[in-house]
Formats: C-alpha cells, structure tokens, sequence
C-alpha cells in the first residue's frame, strides 16, 4: 500500500452545464474541512461565513479552482456551488447517482 501514498484520485463532475475535475479528499483534508466547520458553526449566528467555508472546499478539491479569486467565485451561482460542494463531500444526489 505504501507505494500509493500521495495518489490523487479524480472524477468528473456537472458544474454549470460543464464537467470539472474533482479531485477525491484525503482524510486530512476531511479532517480540516471538519475543524473550519467546527470553527465556523461556534461563531455566533450574525458572524458565521458558511460562503468562506464553501469557497475552501471548492478551492481545495477542484482542480484549478485554487487560482480562483473570492471575487470569481462569487461570480458562480449558489446552487452551482452547493452542488459541487455535495459531489465533494460525497453526497451521491449532487452527482447523479442516487
């Protein structure tokens, strides 16, 4: 198994009538999506920055998509961006497969 350590796993994903590359989230980085989460959900309500939250996620898994300004990814519709989030994170219904 050692010979697979650092192997980056990818998989196509809609994203506004396109396909982007996603790459597969290691346990670490699931485990720091877990802590911001954790940080942001701590926060009093009025203070809590859930569209930081998202554009980390997408930032760290999409391939290219750490070049993107907040700006850029601003620019994008939610829904768009909550759906690749969930592909992401694994949720099954964001891809099309439930």
């Amino acid at each position: 198994m050692k010979h697979l350590v650092g192997k980056e796993i990818t998989k196509k994903v809609p994203f506004m009538g396109e396909e982007v590359e996603v790459r597969s989230l290691t346990v670490g980085q699931a485990r720091e999506i877990e802590a911001m989460t954790k940080k942001v959900n701590k926060l009093p309500e009025e203070k809590r920055d859930h569209l930081d939250l998202l554009r980390k996620v997408v930032r760290l898994a999409v391939v290219g998509a750490d070049a993107l300004t907040d700006e850029e990814l601003d620019s994008f519709p939610i829904t768009e961006l909550t759906n690749l989030s969930q592909a992401i994170m694994g949720t099954e219904d964001a891809v099309g497969n439930a």
